[in-house]
């Protein structure tokens, strides 16, 4: 590459880093960037709370726990993680 040609990218590049902070900063930020909630953090659920929870028997540890009930049927212990599928009576 020639002396000219290395000369101008420096150039360049210089002149398009300045750009970018320039552009970074302005207009000048006024502080509020997001906006505001619509609901109070106390209405909100945890994402544990949002799921439908009960007490069930649990073979893996041989007791009762509390479980997940899973969207596409069946059940998980939250201690163990243990899947338990779920019948509907319709098999034989």
């Amino acid at each position: 590459m020639s002396q000219f040609a290395a000369a101008l990218a420096g150039a360049l590049t210089a002149v398009m880093v300045g750009g970018t902070a320039v552009a970074r900063h302005w207009p000048s930020p006024s502080g509020r960037r997001r906006a505001g909630r619509s609901a109070p953090a106390e209405e909100l659920l945890r994402p544990v709370e949002a799921l439908d929870q009960f007490e069930a028997y649990c073979p893996a540890e041989d007791r009762p726990t509390l479980q997940l009930r899973l969207r596409l049927g069946g059940t998980v212990c939250i201690g163990c993680h243990n899947p338990t599928a779920t019948t509907t009576g319709d098999a034989q």
